[in-house]
């Protein structure tokens, strides 16, 4: 039987972190790009909400990056 590391959920917050700041996109430049609330945006940057897949996906689109690609560090 294989073992699987489990993701790491709190690496979310530095994943969103980053991506907005390489983009330079305010909370609302972001929300209005992927259509994520930017209470929702503010939420996931201070790790109060891990946010759910229909969030991430459309964090994905507005990144211009697939999902798997922007969550690959919650499994490293």
């Amino acid at each position: 039987m294989s073992s699987h590391a489990d993701p790491d959920l709190t690496r979310l917050r530095i994943i969103f972190v980053a991506q907005r700041d390489a983009h330079g996109w305010t909370y609302e430049e972001l929300a209005e790009r992927s259509g994520v609330s930017r209470q929702t945006l503010l939420n996931i940057s201070s790790g109060k909400y891990n946010g759910d897949l229909k969030t991430w996906m459309k964090l994905a689109r507005a990144f211009n990056t697939s999902l798997d690609e922007l969550l690959a560090p919650v499994w490293e």
